[in-house]
């Protein structure tokens, strides 16, 4: 199984799926809550190999709230907060890999 970068047209927001081919991968982010209002055409997905390493059977995405998936989506996929709370990143399971947080001092 394969790992897409999934992410509407000129927006912030991304996520990573698990898909054989670029359009089932947006089939699958379309049946998620943060994309499913959007339009088919609307997705941009990309290869994210060094992702795939993360699929586990039954597993479609990453998921952002899980502390273990936002490390990898941090570490290897370059993932960060829209907006910084600095509060919430002192406790960030991704926090040493942040490139937002790296240099900010307690």
């Amino acid at each position: 199984m394969k790992a897409w970068v999934v992410r509407t047209k000129e927006e912030f927001y991304a996520a990573v799926v698990f898909a054989e081919t670029s359009g089932k991968a947006k089939s699958v982010a379309l049946n998620t809550e943060e994309f499913e209002y959007k339009d088919f055409t609307d997705l941009e997905v990309r290869r994210a190999p060094e992702m795939d390493k993360y699929y586990k059977n039954g597993k479609n995405r990453m998921d952002w709230f899980d502390p273990q998936d936002r490390l990898a989506l941090v570490k290897d996929c370059g993932f960060y907060c829209e907006y910084i709370e600095i509060d919430e990143c002192k406790v960030c399971s991704a926090r040493e890999f942040c490139d937002e947080w790296r240099g900010e001092d307690e």
